[in-house]
């Protein structure tokens, strides 16, 4: 779990505060190692879902914006926008549900992809 919470955080600088020095295609990258990191944990609990809880947002709440979002932005079957929501898809299954218009990381990573 200290693997992904690492992860989670190398995140949150980056898209959701001022200081961060990642670009677009950096936070991507660590978007994917972060979908890979909790879709590889054996020992997963449901306190992951709760990192970052008292931030811009929640781990759960970074995986569904991020997966909507490159629903609408990757550049095709190689792009890695495409390889993110594979990666993301391994862990947030849609279903019926769609993105809600609150949804911080959503707009971060939309505001940042433009």
């Amino acid at each position: 779990m200290n693997h992904i919470n690492a992860l989670f955080n190398v995140v949150d600088h980056n898209l959701a505060t001022i200081n961060g020095t990642m670009d677009y295609d950096r936070i991507t990258d660590a978007l994917i190692a972060l979908a890979n990191a909790v879709h590889n944990d054996d020992e997963l609990s449901e306190d992951i879902w709760y990192i970052g809880e008292f931030g811009e947002f929640c781990l759960a709440d970074l995986i569904t914006g991020a997966y909507w979002h490159y629903t609408e932005w990757h550049g095709g079957q190689w792009s890695k926008g495409y390889a993110a929501l594979s990666a993301l898809g391994q862990v947030f299954n849609p279903g019926m549900s769609s993105v809600e218009d609150d949804n911080s990381a959503y707009i971060l990573l939309n505001d940042l992809a433009c």
